[in-house]
């Protein structure tokens, strides 16, 4: 432990401290490799480890592509079966509504033909009343 100059300040005097001297913690350079006994039976040991890594990733992959398809297919198969039921409750309510639009003109025409039927009896009482008061008229004057 060492201390460098005193510095003089309006506050008091201040003390630079080392408590270890410089270092150099730059970036170190590569080590060189190692030399490994490498075999043909230790390469060829690696590369089946990754050819069976690769094909062990492609089956994930195509198992969730599969489970992809899968949801998609059911979504399609559900929006389907919706649809289904729309156009079928739909074309039930339309037909009920023209069902009742039928039997309520049916309903109308017969009030139409009653009241005809009622104002063609009044009609046909006017003219017997009438006929009989000219038959009557022509009566009193003979």
């Amino acid at each position: 432990m060492t201390s460098e100059g005193a510095k003089e300040n309006a506050g008091g005097l201040a003390y630079e401290v080392i408590l270890k001297p410089a270092s150099n913690d730059g970036p170190r350079p590569p080590s060189p490799p190692r030399e490994k006994n490498l075999t043909i039976e230790d390469i060829s040991k690696k590369l089946q480890e990754a050819e069976e890594r690769r094909q062990s990733l492609e089956a994930m992959k195509l198992d969730q592509i599969a489970k992809d398809r899968q949801r998609a297919q059911e979504a399609l198969i559900l929006k389907q079966q919706e649809e289904e039921n729309f156009a079928r409750a739909t074309q039930e309510k339309l037909r009920r509504s023209m069902e009742i639009n039928k039997e309520n003109r049916e309903a109308q025409i017969k009030a139409l033909q009653d009241r005809l039927r009622d104002h063609e009896k009044k009609i046909e009482e006017v003219r017997k009343n009438k006929d009989s008061l000219k038959d009557a008229g022509e009566e009193q004057s003979c």
